[in-house]
């Protein structure tokens, strides 16, 4: 009975060690879990608020250029293609600076004539690194208003209908005005990680870079972190983008030491994050 007894608890202890095997598995499993999980919604916080902050900037850009427009005639808007900067007053025309992103918002005007005059304007936003044209192909933001109003002759308090063309001296009143269309295009890229990579380089070292925003890739850049107003750049020896969230490159075949990682689209380039060293 002493021996059976003996052996009934050491199967207890037995079954016991087993399940306290399982309980912290479970335990490892779900803290593994709940880390990724906040790792994650770390991740998209980010990702959220860099594209809430373009939107932000880009929304105030467009809301400037609109009061700008409506009151003030740009000849030079008249069907311009590209399209030209929306205000010219300082710090520098078009440009606007807000929540550490610059943008430009540029401008073109399609304008009729007759017992009433209509203009219909189309404001551009992009990044301020993008040029005008490439910017009313594929824009950050694009505004479409119309305006219902009478050429504001000098002196004359109140709007009256005129039939000649306006000029560069026009004042407008912009009596009414009507958004025809307020859209958001494809956000700037954003680089989150540079990790090395396992692709096959015919020269410099594999990396692979991940973020978002990086469908139409078009240039992959370093930028070495020698000082700011020394820094050189190099281009990346070749890179494959494989996702919106992927790309695989080559390190440049020039230059040496810890490096920002710009990755370039039609929205823009991305903002200097992560470095990784070559």
């Amino acid at each position: 009975m002493t021996r059976l007894a003996g052996r009934a608890e050491r199967g207890d202890e037995g079954s016991s060690l087993v399940l306290a095997i399982i309980f912290l598995t479970v335990v490892s499993m779900v803290m593994v879990a709940l880390v990724q999980w906040v790792g994650n919604d770390l991740n998209n916080t980010a990702k959220f608020t860099a594209a809430q902050s373009f939107q932000s900037t880009a929304d105030s850009a467009a809301e400037i250029a609109l009061q700008n427009v409506r009151y003030n005639f740009m000849v030079a808007t008249l069907n311009a293609s590209p399209p030209v900067p929306c205000w010219t007053t300082s710090p520098s025309p078009s440009l606007l600076s807000l929540n550490g992103q610059s943008v430009d918002a540029w401008c073109s005007t399609s304008w009729t004539t007759g017992s009433t005059e209509s203009r219909v304007d189309t404001i551009s936003v992009c990044l301020s690194t993008v040029s005008a044209a490439n910017c009313a192909q594929t824009p950050l933001l694009q505004v479409i208003a119309t305006f219902g109003d009478f050429e504001k002759t000098t002196g004359i308090s109140s709007c009256s209908p005129q039939s000649t063309a306006m000029s560069s001296t026009t004042t407008t009143c912009g009596t009414t005005m009507t958004i025809n269309s307020w859209a958001f295009g494809q956000a700037p890229p954003t680089v989150n990680a540079v990790v090395d990579g396992t692709v096959s380089c015919a020269s410099g070292k594999p990396i692979q870079i991940q973020g978002s925003g990086f469908t139409g890739a078009s240039a992959v850049t370093f930028v070495l972190t020698t000082g700011m107003s020394t820094n050189q750049v190099f281009t990346a020896s070749s890179f494959t983008t494989l996702s919106d969230s992927v790309i695989n490159a080559c390190t440049p075949s020039v230059g040496s030491g810890a490096a920002y990682v710009v990755v370039t689209t039609p929205a823009g380039s991305s903002a200097f994050g992560p470095t990784y060293s070559y």
